[in-house]
């Protein structure tokens, strides 16, 4: 059996059962447990599989991988789509950013910018660029949500509803090949409508991970968009999407 089609078997296993550990993989595929940690993180890195220790289960449509996971995941490729979008970013722009892991690394590369205002519900986010003494950082209030450091609800739609900024910035939970930008949670979706119906320019970004994931809430579809950023190429569907629609994909790697 070659490697693409174990990992296709395992990934059918894994459907199948909705959770294997690496035990039951070993014995179904008749390989190492080593070689099926690799194939495991692989497939993880791929967004095939959700990795846990011990085993993997399916990616869940209703539930993200906790924070902490996220942290870790993709991280180079989150630091330099990073880059590439603190470089979309004139000086003395205002900002909103949402939440996630995605928009953490995007608020450590707008550091490199001068005297921007940042709206925000990302606290994680907040505190990191309240350290630029030429910022200005304005938190909106509500709920804090303890499962990603985010405040959400009727308040913070209140307090967003006040402003018009430069630059939506934000991630997702999925991007599908019909163009449906999809979240895991109405409450942040909303938050982010919002600001994608007040900003000026709106930008999506997601690494490669993001276009083999679902996720049960519509936020947005692609033609709302003025540019998507990522490592990855589009599937050839949302292509031709993109190009009817005249949203740049900008590629980096």
């Amino acid at each position: 059996m070659t490697v693409a089609a174990r990992r296709e078997r395992i990934v059918e296993l894994v459907r199948q059962a909705g959770y294997l550990p690496i035990e039951a993989l070993v014995q179904q595929c008749r390989v190492t447990p080593q070689t099926i940690r690799v194939d495991l993180n692989a497939l993880a890195e791929q967004g095939a599989l959700v990795r846990h220790h011990g085993g993997a289960a399916m990616p869940s449509s209703v539930t993200n991988t906790d924070y902490e996971t996220r942290r870790g995941e993709h991280s180079d490729a989150k630091a330099k789509l990073a880059q590439a979008v603190q470089a979309l970013v004139p000086d003395r722009s205002s900002v909103f950013l949402s939440l996630g892991t995605t928009m953490l690394a995007v608020a450590r590369a707008l550091r490199q910018r001068k005297g921007l205002k940042i709206i925000t519900h990302h606290l994680e986010a907040a505190q990191l660029l309240a350290r630029q003494p030429d910022f200005e950082v304005v938190v909106l209030g509500g709920h804090l949500d303890a499962r990603n450091f985010g405040i959400t609800g009727p308040q913070t739609q209140a307090m967003l509803a006040q402003y018009r900024p430069d630059f939506c910035l934000f991630s997702a939970g999925a991007l599908d090949a019909q163009g449906q930008v999809l979240e895991y949670h109405e409450s942040e979706a909303a938050l982010v409508q919002l600001a994608l119906a007040r900003a000026r320019n709106r930008i999506l970004v997601v690494d490669h991970s993001k276009l083999t994931r679902s996720a049960a809430v519509l936020l947005t579809t692609v033609d709302s968009l003025d540019a998507v950023v990522s490592d990855s190429a589009p599937p050839p569907a949302l292509k031709r999407i993109l190009r009817e629609h005249g949203v740049r994909w900008m590629r980096h790697t």
